[in-house]
């Protein structure tokens, strides 16, 4: 009893990823509990004080659930593709905001110059009369048009002849081109995430939020680099999860309505940062034990105390 008195107290073992899900569910549960009466008390606060509130709630809710069903990972990702495929690139600068944009150089300027429609052997081809356009404008259209023909790809994106093969050279030259088309794609997406309004860049922003609120102070990843990359696609998920969120709260409301959009997302936020630790916590168990040090014949134990006489 003395012996085993004197000894000190074993370290409790490290608490398991499923004790640690049961716990911090249970306190997002009570959270959520406090956040959805909270939401539901403001909201009838302000409809029953602002009689203008049910109309703007009514259009924030919709606007959120459409950009979780039209700003979904996949349908920017989609966005991204379809602008970066359908899209003709060139090889020098035409516009800051669509750098190497050939395609929207072009319809810019047939916007801003609606009378002609192309050159002709130097010529400008006209709609109109050529006695009723103005010879400063015929100048000003040649050279924006010289300046597009000159820093575009001519030869990859020349009109393919129906009688002849496909060129596969040039449809790995076009292929080549989407290089440059990458920053001209990323812009693009970034403006259709900025055309959804405010409650588009909140539902990022707070994705985001959450997501970097779990990952940074994680110990796995370890590397900064390695953060970086896990961020958007944790964000990704956290996206569909919220989506998730949005379509039980309708369905729990009794029809798809999007008037449950907003406290959904609101009730389901502690359970999104419970989701975006979840990984980081399972990756904290899976690594690796250190190996038990080999013994070196070399006997290390301490006699016992003789036994007293009785």
């Amino acid at each position: 009893m003395t012996a085993m008195s004197g000894t000190s107290p074993t370290n409790h073992p490290a608490e398991t990823v499923g004790a640690w899900l049961r716990r911090e569910s249970a306190r997002a549960l009570k959270v959520s509990a406090l956040l959805l009466v909270a939401g539901l008390a403001g909201v009838s606060a302000l409809d029953a004080m602002w009689p203008g509130f049910s109309a703007l709630w009514w259009r924030a809710n919709h606007q959120l659930t459409h950009t979780a069903l039209e700003q979904h990972p996949l349908a920017l990702a989609r966005t991204f593709g379809t602008r970066l495929g359908a899209t003709e690139y060139g090889w020098g600068p035409l516009a800051w905001s669509e750098p190497f944009n050939v395609t929207a150089a072009q319809d810019d300027l047939k916007h801003d110059y609606p009378e002609f429609i192309g050159v002709k052997h130097g010529a400008p081809v006209a709609l109109r009369s050529s006695a009723l356009l103005r010879p400063n404008r015929v100048a000003a259209y040649l050279a924006r048009y010289g300046q597009i023909e000159s820093r575009r790809f001519a030869r990859l994106y020349a009109p393919p002849d129906p009688f002849s093969p496909p060129d596969a050279n040039a449809e790995l030259g076009q292929v080549i081109t989407k290089i440059f088309g990458l920053p001209d794609a990323a812009i693009h997406t970034a403006r259709h995430i900025i055309a959804g309004g405010i409650t588009s860049i909140l539902l990022f922003s707070t994705v985001l939020a959450l997501s970097a609120v779990a990952l940074w102070p994680s110990p796995r990843p370890a590397r900064r680099w390695l953060k970086l990359l896990a961020w958007p696609a944790l964000a990704s998920a956290l996206v569909w999860l919220a989506i998730g969120a949005m379509s039980l709260g309708a369905v729990a409301a009794g029809a798809f309505t999007a008037n449950t959009a907003a406290l959904s997302f609101l009730t389901a936020l502690p359970f999104l940062l419970v989701a975006a630790k979840l990984p980081l916590r399972y990756s904290e168990s899976l690594v690796l034990k250190p190996a038990p040090v080999k013994w070196d014949g070399v006997e290390r134990r301490q006699n016992r105390a003789p036994t007293p006489p009785i």
